[in-house]
């Protein structure tokens, strides 16, 4: 008759190994799940600074109307006023022009144009903005692109339309259109666009 005789240690050894395996996983499966919830904190994180951005880019987009506005006298060229592409420092243009996929003049996109305008100190947001008439060329609209310029809201009275400006109402010879680019934090960039008559 043969007696077999226990080894404990190998016993010890082996619950080890499986108790290491385990913590191992879990670990593993902790390690993952922080991994997780990092990218989920960070994409919140993320699209709430994007819509912050973008509420603040409306109301940044109103400084640089108005900067419009109150610089509209310098839009006056050799021609008449507003008949010349003015370029530099006020940055408008009798005509339209050329313009990206999204109809963002692409000088103003590529920022290489644009009038600056003055920000509020404390504001670290870089605000431009181009003014074009929308019109195929400068000059007087009347006699250079009859019937070519868009004209926002205007009406027909009456008249042929083609070949002369066909009874559009008086003020109504062009319309405008005011793109603004707004840069603000880490190189977030956004554009406004608005129709002006």
């Amino acid at each position: 008759m043969r007696t077999h005789s226990k080894n404990p240690q190998a016993g010890h050894r082996q619950r080890g190994v499986v108790s290491t395996l385990i913590a191992v996983v879990v670990l593993l499966v902790t390690l993952l799940a922080a991994v997780a919830l990092l990218r989920s904190v960070d994409t919140s994180n993320t699209l709430a600074g994007s819509i912050a951005f973008k509420q603040a880019a409306t109301q940044e987009a109103e400084l640089a109307y108005k900067d419009m506005l109150s610089n509209q006298s310098s839009f006056s060229g050799s021609t008449g006023i507003g008949e010349a592409n003015l370029g530099t420092p006020t940055w408008y243009f009798a005509s339209l022009q050329t313009v990206d996929s999204r109809g963002v003049p692409t000088a103003l996109a590529n920022g290489t144009a644009g009038k600056s305008v003055t920000m509020p100190s404390g504001t670290t947001d870089k605000v431009s903005y181009v003014v074009e008439r929308l019109c195929p060329q400068a000059g007087p609209p009347l006699t250079v692109a009859p019937n070519q310029c868009l004209v926002p809201g205007a009406t027909v009275t009456g008249g042929s339309t083609t070949g002369n400006q066909g009874g559009f109402t008086a003020g109504a010879l062009a319309g405008y259109r005011l793109t603004i680019r707004i840069v603000g934090p880490k190189g977030a960039t956004t554009f406004v666009q608005t129709m002006l008559h």
